[in-house]
């Protein structure tokens, strides 16, 4: 076993306890909980295996409603969120996406906000569909969605740049 496949592992499982033990128990405003461990997706290693990062992604969502009682909620979404993650990286960077590092080191700032957007957005999305599941509850999908990403991606942003290598 390999120095990267140690580092996803330990991920893997810091996110989520972090998520189910801490962050799931924090309401602002009473409805909103960002979901940390959506960052195992979003950092997952650019050249690994895209089959592996799906099977991760339905253990994830998994085992985090097995450890909250959630609905099927998490293993959908982060499900979804696995296998578009390569979709969303072509449209994000457009042809950086193929050269070694070219999404992180040669891209612009307003391509990887997207493709921290999106990610987000359309998981969250997913969720809370899948959590409601009515069309009456419209706008309480879309109030939760939008809401929830926004604190989510502030997380998200400030965790990535916690963990940002400095170059002297």
């Amino acid at each position: 076993m390999n120095r990267d496949n140690l580092i996803s592992i330990f991920h893997f499982i810091i996110l989520l306890f972090l998520q189910s033990f801490l962050l799931n128990n924090i309401n602002f405003f009473g409805f909103i909980n960002p979901n940390l461990y959506l960052l195992f997706i979003i950092v997952y290693r650019l050249n690994g295996n895209a089959t592996i990062l799906i099977i991760l992604g339905f253990l994830l969502g998994l085992m985090l409603d097995l450890l909250t009682q959630g609905s099927g909620g998490h293993t959908i979404a982060t499900l979804t969120i696995a296998f578009l993650r390569q979709f969303i990286i072509k449209f994000s960077f457009g042809v950086n996406f193929e050269v070694p590092l070219g999404m992180i080191e040669g891209s612009l700032l307003s391509q990887r906000l997207l493709y921290l957007i999106l990610m987000i957005l359309i998981h969250h999305l997913l969720l809370f569909i899948v959590i409601y599941f009515s069309l009456d509850n419209t706008l309480t999908i879309l109030k939760n969605t939008l809401f929830t990403s926004f604190f989510t991606f502030i997380l998200i942003y400030i965790s990535l740049g916690l963990f940002k290598e400095k170059n002297d």
